[in-house]
């Protein structure tokens, strides 16, 4: 059975510059992975950035909640 999940990605630090979490929408999915490649099906410009294998778009860390995606760099 599908449930819908929130995505987010962690925040950032690097050299000259920095990010907090950033919210990239909801869609339903098996499994949050499941979600994400749903997610990533439906949105182009998400899929160029998203890594099935480590889960992360643009190196950042994707989680299924605001509070963990904010840990640590906000």
């Amino acid at each position: 059975m599908k449930k819908e999940y929130s995505i987010w990605s962690e925040g950032y630090r690097i050299t000259g510059g920095s990010g907090g979490a950033t919210f990239h929408g909801t869609i339903k999915g098996h499994s949050f992975k499941d979600a994400c490649i749903n997610y990533a099906k439906k949105h182009p410009e998400f899929a160029y950035y998203f890594d099935e294998e480590k889960m992360s778009y643009w190196g950042c860390r994707l989680y299924s909640d605001e509070d963990d995606a904010r840990k640590i760099f906000g």
